[in-house]
């Protein structure tokens, strides 16, 4: 049994930011085969906002950052991923019940950001979106916490569960974005967003090694 500690979920996030700094160009360049091709953009600003939080709000209670990190990625231009990070992190402040978290409490942590995620996205596993790493990804974390309650273990087995679900997504037909006008053409092409996904559980995963 091992507790998520506020510290430990910044570091977290840094990793998570650090490693879009590093693949935001292969991002949008995977983005141009179905879309706009600015993913690796908007997913850097985004993350960008979450470090400027960070770095804003360090002292805060985890709740209270969590809420801030939300607003300051819900109000950078994002696009469409900005108010789709920015539910998530809000799902997550509404349940970060203390400063530092009991494996329970880091499962309920994590689902209710999934949950509010999915409200804002509506798209589901097989969509060929961030869906396709996010729920996966949740899901193995919080059976590895239920099982065994290890947050290393938990966050290794969503980091290879995301990267899983964003391979997959060559299988799938576009049904959101400006990718689901190509149609059965989407076929064959990963899904940057749900890569990006993966990238972020990839930081989380390498946090708690």
């Amino acid at each position: 049994m091992s507790n998520l500690t506020k510290a430990r979920l910044v570091e977290m996030l840094r990793n998570a930011a650090q490693i879009i700094e590093d693949q935001h160009v292969a991002l949008s360049h995977l983005d141009e085969a179905t879309g706009d091709g600015d993913h690796g953009v908007t997913i850097h600003r985004t993350m960008r906002a979450v470090t400027a939080a960070l770095d804003e709000s360090a002292d805060a209670p985890l709740a209270d950052l969590l809420k801030q990190i939300a607003m300051k990625v819900m109000m950078c231009d994002g696009g469409s991923t900005s108010p789709l990070l920015g539910s998530w992190f809000l799902g997550l402040a509404a349940a970060a019940a203390d400063d530092e978290l009991t494996p329970d409490q880091t499962a309920a942590l994590f689902e209710a950001g999934l949950a509010n995620f999915r409200k804002t996205s509506k798209a589901s596993v097989g969509d060929k979106t961030m869906m396709d790493a996010f729920e996966p990804a949740t899901q193995a974390l919080v059976a590895e916490l239920n099982a065994s309650g290890d947050q290393a273990q938990a966050f290794q087995a969503a980091a290879r569960k995301a990267a899983e679900g964003a391979e997959l997504t060559k299988q799938y037909v576009a049904r959101f974005g400006r990718a689901r006008t190509m149609g059965e053409r989407s076929l064959g092409h990963l899904d940057p967003g749900a890569k990006s996904i993966s990238f972020i559980f990839e930081g989380f995963a390498q946090a708690n090694a």
